[in-house]
């Protein structure tokens, strides 16, 4: 009985999310009409977040013609890859089919902005993907935020289910296609040359940087973006 009460609550919850954040929307213009996709079904309500957000953000979207569409409420389905905008013209959910999209932004309240990019990665993963942007330049530093619902112990969940982040990166050129490196000291090293591993040591020791994180990731790649050192693979 709690559990069915949890999973009303939850659809409750992301309706009244995206009804406040469709008084915001511009479904209306002349351009929503060209968005195309189909009705949102939401996911069963196991422990974890199936979301990048808990609730719609506002954002645009690029699509594959080069029009953008601006003042969306979207949500990022992390377990389905999915984007999910709010259309207020029919008081409905509706995940946009992803075929149709060169990729999308989404704002945060702090004012930062996350730049997300429909791409075929066909030597790791079977079908297009959105992979955001962490890091452009030469060589881009990308993230696919993948989230997995995993049998797990029932003392964690009682459902003995629950959504669980299985993120990925990589790095990017349109010359070398993708490489995958993990988020740690010494799978960026193994990315260089001998030589080249002393100086992105001494690089990383100079400005301080540690690989501890994402954020720590991202800044180290930035700072060897910056040098100009190449990549030996």
């Amino acid at each position: 009985m709690t559990s069915k009460l949890l999973f009303f609550l939850s659809i409750a919850v992301i309706f009244v999310s995206a009804s406040v954040y469709a008084q915001k929307t511009d479904t209306n213009s002349q351009n929503s009409g060209k968005i195309r996709g189909a009705r949102f079904i939401p996911y069963p309500n196991y422990t974890g977040k199936p979301y990048l957000y808990d609730k719609f953000l506002m954002g645009e979207i690029e699509l594959t013609d080069g029009t953008k569409i601006s003042n969306l409420g979207l949500s990022y389905s992390t377990y389905r890859d999915e984007l999910i905008y709010y259309n207020s013209s029919i008081s409905a959910q509706i995940v946009i089919d992803k075929i149709s999209l060169n990729g999308f932004t989404i704002h945060e309240p702090n004012g930062n902005s996350r730049h997300f990019s429909r791409q075929y990665c066909g030597e790791y993963m079977h079908d297009h993907s959105y992979f955001e942007l962490l890091s452009k330049g030469k060589i881009s530093l990308l993230a696919y935020r993948k989230v997995n619902l995993e049998p797990c112990n029932t003392y964690y969940s009682k459902s003995g289910m629950a959504y669980e982040p299985a993120y990925s990166y990589f790095l990017y050129s349109p010359m070398k296609g993708y490489t995958p490196v993990n988020l740690n000291r010494n799978s960026l090293l193994s990315k260089f040359s001998r030589p080249n591993q002393k100086i992105v040591k001494k690089l990383l020791r100079k400005n301080g940087v540690v690989i501890a994180d994402e954020s720590g990731f991202v800044r180290a790649w930035n700072l060897i973006e910056e040098s100009g050192l190449e990549l030996a693979y």
